[in-house]
């Protein structure tokens, strides 16, 4: 009986491109992508799975659930733009928890809706997000009477909308102190 040699596979090895991406920019992912792939065309990137795994590898541990065992596989034939598509999805996301963190200790507490609306504004500086999801996490923070009035005004800038905000405030503010004040003096004509 003759003796085999075992057969030997040579699996085909890509490795990221010999420059380094500039860091990940969470606050703008669109442009970061505009930028990465500038970078992958001025250094002669032009293999997706070379293009995938610099993203890979720029990538913080954030967005580590964007990255999939099967982008690896040889079946996927587009990994760089399915990574891709992913981090831009997941990027909403992103910009709503960003948003939640920045205005955090925001609220009607100390002022007015159109107060508010302005530090809002103040916190997020430079930065640029969706206006929608802005004027979501702007309406949330109001109170749910004042929501329920809003939603008649949804096709109103939202500068208008705190403007109204800030009447439906004031005339739920001064009913209510009509109500504990008429309370108040009933109480008093009991007593005596």
């Amino acid at each position: 009986m003759a003796e085999q040699t075992p057969k030997v596979h040579k699996l085909k090895t890509l490795s990221p491109p010999s420059f380094q991406l500039m860091p990940f920019w969470p606050d703008n992912i669109e442009a970061w992508f505009c930028y990465t792939e500038a970078d992958f065309s001025e250094h002669g990137v032009i293999d997706t799975r070379a293009q995938f795994l610099a993203v890979v590898k720029a990538l913080p541990c954030e967005f580590n659930r964007c990255v999939t065992p099967s982008m690896f596989t040889s079946d996927v034939a587009e990994p760089y733009e399915i990574l891709k598509r992913s981090i831009l999805n997941r990027g909403d996301l992103t910009d709503r928890q960003s948003l939640d963190q920045l205005f955090n200790n925001i609220d009607l507490h100390y002022g007015s809706a159109t107060d508010m609306l302005q530090r809002m504004r103040e916190v997020i500086g430079l930065r640029t997000f969706d206006e929608g999801l802005f004027e979501q996490l702007f309406l949330s923070k109001l109170p749910q009477q004042v929501q329920a009035v809003l939603v008649s005004f949804q096709n109103n800038a939202l500068d208008e909308l705190a403007a109204s905000a800030d009447r439906i405030l004031e005339i739920t503010k001064s009913s209510t102190t009509e109500v504990f004040s008429v309370k108040e003096n009933l109480t008093r004509l009991r007593m005596t």
